[in-house]
């Protein structure tokens, strides 16, 4: 017969065990609801926001839906938003303090193409993965490229090759433009003209203006664009920049004298604040949801819209609403994929590369690079029967069909590594 002791330290026995299985369980599923954190490092203020805020709106979104679906692994994605206000300095900042004191697990974001290459050059230091998402310097995953960045959305060259396949349709062989003095602008010129100048050898650069990134008055470009002897021109202005050189060009009769070819004024983000100031004909890349042809291309994105709309209270989609909600869609993919959130394996997963399937179109992140090519899309600048500028006569060609080879890049950048 059992001792009253001995029955009392087996009841104790059980109750303890119990509790310990119960704590173990416990602290199991609070580890699994614990949110996978991303520390998005963007510029909230000044000329960017006409991007970043809608693009801000596509990430909640997309939040919301995979919250919804059961999260990420069994635990919630949230964003930490920091503003860099386009300063590489505040950008650099910004990711220590999200690394070290909040304790994210990646780190995303950027518009500013220096913002972009600043994080990319402390994510490789850091070893600690990155995924930049619409700062589109081809130099970030090409010629500065290494395994702790990835890039989520298109990058200049894709999309203006397609501008540029467009542009060599045209009779114009004398050319000038204007773009931002730093890395994006000069990234963006380049690839533009490079392969204008493959797909049409006797084009010929008359004048180029390098205005400052965030320069309000472009009165003397202006005037050198009208005296430069150019039939057309190219803008790598974008942003409330762009709007405003639009705006200040247009009592000069810029837009009658020299055909406006863009990077970027096609998109609804710049179109919408334009107004009746919209370059009409100007030839550009864009966002064109509205567009019939492209709704007939992708049925769904119509759905897309109206759900966007609902879930934002009546306000249209913008460009960055896409760059935001494929983003967080991209990031959640790979991390599923990898089955853990460690940065080696996230990493192999990318390496693999993948594909994804958005209203929009096929994305591909591509193994050899980490970047994402998605379609992309040109038009001409319209009135539609309403009066509100549109981006028409759309034409989409995939990033894959234009961007660079791996083989290319492999010698990018070994040419970089030999600097």
């Amino acid at each position: 017969m059992p001792s009253k002791h001995g029955t009392l330290w087996r009841v104790v026995g059980v109750a303890v065990l119990v509790a310990f299985v119960l704590g173990s369980a416990g602290v199991a599923l609070a580890a699994r609801k614990t949110p996978i954190r991303i520390g998005e490092i963007n510029s909230y203020s000044g000329l960017a926001t006409v991007y970043t805020f809608p693009y801000r709106e596509g990430i909640e979104m997309a939040l919301k839906e995979i919250n919804d679906a059961g999260g990420v692994l069994g635990r919630p994605l949230e964003f930490v938003f920091r503003d860099d206000k386009l300063r590489p300095d505040e950008a650099v900042k910004a990711a220590r303090e999200l690394v070290f004191q909040e304790r994210v697990d990646f780190l995303a974001g950027c518009i500013s193409s220096s913002v972009g290459l600043a994080l990319s050059a402390w994510a490789r230091e850091s070893r600690f993965l990155y995924f930049a998402t619409h700062c589109q310097s081809s130099r970030l995953t090409w010629d500065d490229g290494h395994p702790y960045i990835a890039h989520t959305t298109n990058n200049t060259n894709q999309y203006v090759r397609a501008l540029a396949k467009r542009a060599a349709t045209y009779p114009y062989t004398k050319w000038a433009h204007i773009s931002p003095d730093y890395e994006y602008g000069h990234n963006l010129w380049e690839e533009f003209w490079d392969y204008l100048k493959q797909l049409k050898p006797e084009v010929q650069v008359l004048k180029e203006n390098w205005p400052k990134l965030g320069e309000s008055d472009h009165s003397s470009y202006i005037t050198a664009l009208l005296q430069s002897g150019a039939e057309a021109f190219f803008s790598g202005l974008w942003g409330s920049q762009e709007i405003a050189f639009v705006k200040q060009a247009k009592p000069f009769g810029l837009f009658d004298k020299l055909h406006f070819f863009s990077a970027s004024v096609g998109n609804p983000d710049e179109l919408d604040p334009l107004g009746k100031d919209a370059p009409i004909g100007a030839v550009t890349t864009g966002f064109a949801w509205y567009d019939a042809g492209l709704q007939t291309l992708h049925p769904e994105l119509l759905d897309w819209v109206k759900r966007y709309m609902a879930w934002s209270k009546g306000k249209e989609p913008k460009l960055g609403a896409t760059w935001g909600y494929a983003t967080a869609y991209i990031i959640a993919e790979a991390i599923k994929r990898a089955g853990s959130t460690d940065h080696a394996k996230v990493i192999g997963v990318l390496d693999e590369g993948f594909t994804m399937e958005f209203p929009w179109g096929t994305v591909i992140m591509r193994g050899c690079d980490h970047q994402a090519l998605p379609p992309q899309w040109t038009g001409i600048v319209r009135v539609n029967p309403e009066g509100r500028p549109v981006l028409a006569e759309v034409e989409e060609t995939h990033g894959k069909d234009i961007v660079r080879s791996c083989e290319e890049v492999k010698r990018l950048r070994l040419a970089a590594q030999k600097k």
